[in-house]
């Protein structure tokens, strides 16, 4: 172990009030003269301390650092808390208002059409479908017609096309 971690368990030591440091900081300080010196001024230190009076706190003074322990956190909460309660309030109003706007000032959408009106449609689109088939069916009739009439019956006669186009 390096001295700055034998340092800090001599001060655990002494915070906890365990008595002593462990087997492996007292094998350090065996062969260690700066952490043993340390330990030595932190021992005297701490025994000093012990050795002081102990003389009561006033009730004054108690009432002080009450107020200024205690009672300064309990404001704090309560102001965190209060924070806290007004912004989910702040947010709960915003999400209403916004929601009421968008329903107040939506577009309309128009209904859909209805049963009946897609039916007629249905019909409609039916019979328009026939009238092309049956228009698309003269059209090839007569462009069938057409050609026969005027370029394989000449050609099947033997007469040129340009020569039964010059006819009579």
């Amino acid at each position: 172990m390096t001295c700055d971690e034998i340092r800090e368990q001599i001060h655990e030591a002494y915070d906890e009030g365990s008595g002593g440091p462990s087997e492996a900081v007292r094998a350090h300080l065996a062969t260690c003269g700066a952490c043993r010196e340390f330990h030595d001024d932190l021992a005297v230190l701490s025994q000093a301390l012990r050795d002081l009076p102990r003389v009561p706190l006033p009730a004054y003074a108690l009432a002080a650092v009450w107020s200024e322990t205690v009672d300064a956190r309990r404001g704090r909460v309560s102001a965190a808390v209060e924070f806290w309660r007004l912004a989910a309030a702040a947010v709960f109003v915003t999400a209403l208002s916004a929601t009421t706007l968008y329903f107040v000032f939506a577009p309309v959408r128009p209904p859909g059409p209805s049963v009946v009106e897609l039916e007629r449609a249905s019909a409609q689109a039916e019979m328009v479908f026939g009238y092309t088939a049956r228009a698309l069916a003269a059209t090839r009739n007569a462009a069938a017609d057409r050609v026969l009439a005027s370029k394989v019956s000449p050609a099947v006669r033997g007469v040129s096309a340009s020569h039964s186009s010059r006819r009579p």
